[in-house]
């Protein structure tokens, strides 16, 4: 199993409506081409992590890359895994509100606009596993 954890940034604050629909979208992409994953938002920022076969993913990331609803596309962690992380759905989605993480271990890092936050994005992931 072959995994991707990006980080991205909204061209646009997206609303409550548009996270949903951009969540039905996935699964319905998700599901036809075997990829499992979750998504988070907060503060303007994407982080999500995809996996299924290496060819899908990698594709996947591309397409992802240049979708103009992203800016500043970094791959933060790839390779293989054992076994899915997110075998339960084609793509979970939690929309963080910022307030309610103060004083979380590593949440600040993740505003960072340097890219240093590759222990802070895989602490938020070991909350959903």
């Amino acid at each position: 199993m072959y995994y991707i954890i990006y980080s991205s940034y909204a061209t646009a604050q997206f609303t409550d409506e548009q996270l949903k629909d951009l969540l039905i979208e996935a699964r319905d992409k998700n599901d036809k081409n075997g990829v499992t994953g979750m998504l988070y938002y907060f503060n303007g920022q994407f982080v999500q992590l995809i996996e299924g076969a290496e060819s899908t993913v990698r594709q996947l990331a591309k397409a992802i890359a240049i979708d103009p609803r992203h800016k500043l596309f970094v791959i933060i962690k790839e390779g293989m895994a054992e076994k899915r992380f997110f075998s339960e759905w084609s793509m979970g989605l939690r929309s963080i509100d910022p307030g309610n993480f103060e004083g979380v271990k590593c949440f600040k890092e993740l505003n960072l606009d340097n890219g240093d936050h590759t222990e802070s994005i895989l602490f938020l992931f070991k909350l959903a596993g």
